[in-house]
Parts: structure tokens; sequence; C-alpha cells
């Protein structure tokens, strides 16, 4: 039987994963709503580095659904975890979505572009996209070889920098689906579109999954 102390330790690892995708999509917001550009990457990247760090040792810092599902499926997440995770993540992103629709509403912004998706490209960008990051998380956290390591939340950040600018201007470049929930309440992706980031981000988390354990073998 679970005691007290224990049942608060868990609820802290779903606040860390709320706390941490609510600073993360506040930045992909921010950065897509307030005309960064091309420097809007780097300053979601250089955001998710500072946050793994900071909740890797709590929760592990998945930040996004799929990340929780692939985790799962390498045997590194309690089924009783994943849709805690899951719930965290999603009420972090809609939060971060409504408060810098207000934010940048408040700077008299113009209204955002909302972008219609080319379903297959994008469909392609997201699913390649997604492995890209959960395979270097997986890499980092979820395996024996890599335990330990001081560079995790430098790689971590850096894969999804990557991801980024290689497939933004395709898919507008969530490879999150809490991500994807965000952009598209924040009208710079339409709503049917999503349908296109839910598929290909938990498709491309699970390939991820057994590609990880693939190349590192059994464990």
């Amino acid at each position: 039987m679970a005691t007290k102390t224990d049942q608060t330790g868990v609820f802290r690892k779903y606040v860390v994963e709320f706390i941490g995708t609510f600073f993360l999509v506040m930045s992909i917001c921010m950065a897509e709503g307030g005309g960064l550009g091309q420097f809007g990457p780097l300053a979601v990247g250089l955001t998710l580095v500072m946050l793994v760090y900071a909740g890797g040792h709590i929760s592990g810092s998945h930040l996004n659904p799929a990340v929780s599902l692939a985790v799962y499926l390498r045997g590194k997440l309690n089924a009783g975890d994943v849709l805690p995770y899951m719930v965290g993540q999603f009420l972090g992103a809609t939060l971060a979505a409504m408060l810098s629709g207000f934010l940048l509403g408040s700077f008299h912004s113009p209204e955002p572009v909302t972008k219609e998706l080319d379903i297959v490209p994008a469909l392609i960008a997201e699913v390649v996209g997604t492995i890209l990051y959960v395979y270097v998380y997986l890499n980092m956290f979820t395996t024996r070889r890599t335990s330990g390591n001081t560079y995790f939340g430098l790689a971590i950040g850096l894969a999804y920098l990557a991801a980024m600018y290689t497939f933004q201007s395709v898919s507008d470049g969530a490879f999150n689906p809490a991500v994807a929930l965000a952009i598209t309440m924040a009208n710079f992706t339409s709503w049917s579109s999503i349908w296109i980031f839910l598929v290909a981000n938990f498709a491309g988390g699970m390939l991820a999954a057994f590609l990880s354990q693939y190349v590192n073998g059994p464990e």
C-alpha cells in the first residue's frame, strides 16, 4: 500500500510535466507569434535544454506525450503514469497557448496566419522529426550505457532544435502532440490539420522506441 509520502512524490512528477510543458509551449508560441523568425527555434531549443535539466531528475522531463508513450514502450515508465503524464502535458500546453495569446494580443500583434498543411509532406516531416527527437531522448535517458550522463539536456535540446530547423517550413514543426494542440489553439495551424500531428507524432514516438530498443540491444 502506497504511503502518503509516496503519493506526494508521484504527484510531483505530474506537476513537473505540467510546468515544463507550459514553459516549452510558451516559448514556442511567443517565438512564433512574436516574430522571432529564424531565431525562434534557437530560443525554443535553449528553453528545452534548461527544462530538461531542471526536471529530468524528478519526472524525466518528457514534456511530450509521444515521449511518454515511447518511454513506456521501452519499459521505463509505469503504465499507471502514462495517462497522468499526458494529462499534465496537455493541460500545460493549453494554459500556455491561452496565456501567450493574451500576451501577444496585449502588444497588438497582427493576427497569426493560419497555415494549411500539405498532408503527405507534413505527415512525413512530423514522423521523421519526432523519430529524431524521441530517439535521442531515449538514448540519453533509458539505456544503461548512458545512465548518469551529464549531457542529456544539451543533446535533447539540440535534437529538438535540429528537427525544428529541418522540418518547420513543411509542417510548422510540432513533433509533440501537446505542442500541436497549442499551435492549433493559437491559430498557427488549422484545426482541420491537427490529426496530422497526432497521428504522426505518436507514430514517430512508437517507431523511435522500437529503433532505440533495436540499436541498444537487450539490456
